[in-house]
């Protein structure tokens, strides 16, 4: 290339970004989240669990994950926050090929918060400018929580046309501390990035409500627990990239693992192995055997809670057999490098305030 022209070349190029800059590279190069945590709903559908009340229940804790589950990064002007990745799974026949519906991604997070920093914000807004930015999308008369509130957060969760939601958007901005003052194109911008948002967790709670007020889906007992555990697992190893990664797994069942591909005998009948389990100890082996079978090992790297949520229960349930129970999953929830099981109420299932 002649000096003349490659000189010409490199000034419109150098004017070009001058003139347009470059929010998308910034946003993907710079880490708006250096951590995040994922939680992970499994709800047992099977005839062992009342799985249409335990949904209805388990349903009030994700609402309410919802109301923080953007985050919010390390800013001037902000108070950090780790932001949720939401998603839910059954517990069925074959609960390790169940595809799990998403609610909400990291990935949603970083595309709404990139476009508030670099677009809104103008790439380097100053701690005010922040301030003001966050209250007008996550504040308590934000348009984020506005929308939440008039679409999502109820028994019946309100589908919004895109024009609908859209309308709403725009009438909450242009009441912003900042929102007010920008120009049309970008408030409708953002009116696009947060109905986006809004849209698919109200497809996604509908998905689920579909799936789980429906009631059981076989006609016996098809818990496959440990599918469910395993899927968890695969999680896991996925976030070990991230030496601050968090995982809660809320499982709601009564944690009586019962495959149709496996017999009625041996550890992994849970209900038959606790009942021939001579003492405690024996039934803490038959959980143990469960986990070496099953090859389910929990990577070390991430930091991992287990809430789980109906365990026992039921007519063949007196203290005794409550206990061999205990034990049963206390072996396998070790085995597979767990300790730090817990219980919860089914309305606080993976609540923010564990963290």
């Amino acid at each position: 290339m002649p000096k003349a022209i490659k000189a010409r070349f490199l000034s419109v190029l150098a004017l070009s970004i001058l003139l347009t800059g470059i929010p998308r590279v910034e946003a993907n190069n710079h880490v708006l989240f250096p951590s995040s945590e994922k939680v992970i709903y499994f709800l047992d559908v099977s005839n062992s669990s009342d799985s249409v009340n335990l949904w209805r229940l388990l349903r009030n804790s994700l609402l309410e994950r919802l109301d923080d589950a953007m985050g919010a990064p390390n800013r001037k002007g902000l108070t950090p926050k780790k932001p949720t990745d939401l998603s839910i799974s059954v517990i069925n026949s074959n609960s390790s090929s169940s595809s799990p519906i998403e609610i909400i991604s990291i990935k949603d997070t970083e595309r709404l918060w990139a476009f508030m920093i670099n677009k809104v914000g103008g790439g380097k807004p100053t701690e005010a400018r922040m301030r003001d930015i966050y209250k007008d999308f996550f504040g308590g008369t934000g348009v984020y929580r506005e929308l939440l509130g008039k679409y999502i957060q109820d028994e019946t969760v309100i589908a919004p046309s895109t024009s609908e939601c859209e309308k709403s958007a725009e009438e909450n901005l242009k009441q912003g501390l900042f929102m007010d003052n920008v120009t049309p194109s970008i408030r409708t911008q953002a009116t696009k990035e947060v109905c986006a948002i809004i849209q698919k967790l109200s497809s996604g709670l509908k998905k689920a409500d579909a799936t789980f007020l429906s009631g059981p889906k076989c006609k016996i007992a098809c818990s496959d627990v440990v599918g469910a555990v395993k899927v968890a697992a695969a999680v896991a190893r996925d976030l070990s990239k991230d030496k601050n990664a968090k995982l809660c797994i809320a499982i709601a069942s009564d944690m009586l693992n019962n495959s149709p591909q496996i017999t009625k005998t041996g550890a992994w009948h849970t209900l038959n192995a606790i009942k021939n389990s001579p003492t405690l100890l024996d039934a803490e082996k038959s959980g143990q055997t469960v986990a070496s079978q099953s090859g389910i090992l929990f990577s070390s790297k991430v930091k991992i809670r287990v809430e789980v949520i109906g365990q026992g229960g039921g007519p063949d349930f007196n203290p005794e057999l409550t206990s061999k129970l205990d034990a049963y999953w206390s072996g396998f929830w070790k085995a597979v490098g767990l300790q730090n099981r817990q219980q919860s109420s089914l309305d606080q299932a993976c609540s923010g305030g564990n963290n």
